[in-house]
């Protein structure tokens, strides 16, 4: 999806017609996932290739991976080691500026809202990739992958409603889900709210 005020990318030097296979069909890039303005979030079994990802017409990368953020299988309070471990990784790996996100939790919520904003400006089209998700719903992992994608989609709604300039296309994928297993992916916070997010898999 991308809004209104995202910046277009530059035509290449080298027009269509001149493709090195003139026998194929011209292949053009999406300039967006599958030319859609309102599906963003997406589920993959295998892991994207860099050719895949510049097909789909999008410059730049962030891969986040949900691995890390799963602590040993006996430990005490998960959810809460998963948290501050996501918050963290998530405040490097996106680049934030301002003040540490201690935790990914309800707590913290507005804070990371408004720190994603500006990271998710100035850069063209943004896909942002969340690695080894899985199917198990309960898995801390998998609990803070949903509570991100909760705040990139509230974070990103509201620059967009509020005209921020140069509003990056944003798209999501979570690798690691086997075909029909992640239909819809719910969002759990620690204070209670819940809420699905309806994910395409392709």
């Amino acid at each position: 999806r991308r809004p209104a005020s995202s910046r277009p990318r530059p035509a290449s030097a080298r027009p269509e017609a001149q493709e090195e296979k003139p026998q194929d069909p011209p292949t053009t890039e999406d300039d967006g996932i599958f030319e859609d303005t309102e599906t963003w979030l997406f589920s993959i079994q295998g892991p994207m290739t860099t050719f895949e990802i510049t097909k789909l017409g999008f410059t730049n990368i962030i891969i986040l991976n949900s691995d890390r953020w799963r602590p040993l299988e006996d430990a005490d309070d998960p959810l809460h080691i998963a948290s501050i471990a996501a918050g963290a990784d998530i405040h490097y790996c996106m680049g934030l500026k301002g003040t540490e996100i201690e935790s990914l939790t309800h707590h913290e919520k507005e804070n990371l809202e408004q720190l994603l904003i500006p990271a998710m400006c100035g850069k063209g089209d943004l896909l942002i990739i969340i690695q080894n998700v899985g199917s198990d719903l309960s898995d801390p992992g998998t609990v803070m992958v949903g509570r991100l994608i909760d705040c990139l989609e509230t974070a990103y709604n509201r620059a967009n409603a509020e005209s921020v300039p140069d509003l990056a296309g944003v798209s999501v994928v979570l690798e690691g889900c086997p075909p029909g297993s992640l239909p819809v992916l719910p969002v759990q916070w620690d204070n209670g709210e819940q809420r699905t997010l309806e994910v395409t898999e392709v």
